[in-house]
């Protein structure tokens, strides 16, 4: 797997361009984010909550790797800080487009790693 791009609005990876954000799962299976775990908590932009990062950690993966968009200003909820906190993943956490070059390394390293990618602001 190679992430070729990304800008405001969309990620492309091994030739196919995303254009909502994703989950990058430990088997390599790319899906869409499900927003819809995190808006419960939400007023305006859609953070990220505890059930979603949940949802990549019960994958088990070495590395959690956050995109945080374009400019790095995804939020987080203190419940999804805590989780993360007591997590025994290793979490890489950047502007989408800095962490775009960790998760190439870590795919050429074939390391057990998953990924939530926000792909705007």
């Amino acid at each position: 797997m190679r992430i070729e791009k990304t800008k405001f609005g969309s990620i492309t990876i091994d030739g196919v361009t995303y254009k909502q954000d994703i989950y990058i799962n430990v088997d390599g299976s790319i899906t869409t984010r499900k927003k819809e775990l995190s808006r419960p908590i939400s007023k305006g932009h859609t953070v990220l909550g505890p059930l979603e990062i949940q949802l990549l950690l019960d994958q088990k993966p070495d590395t959690l790797v956050i995109g945080q968009g374009q400019r790095g200003i995804l939020p987080m909820s203190e419940e999804s800080k805590k989780l993360l906190e007591e997590s025994k993943a290793i979490l890489l956490m950047d502007k989408t487009p800095v962490v775009m070059h960790l998760l190439n390394t870590l795919f050429k390293e074939k390391a057990k790693v998953a990924a939530i990618l926000h792909l705007t602001c």
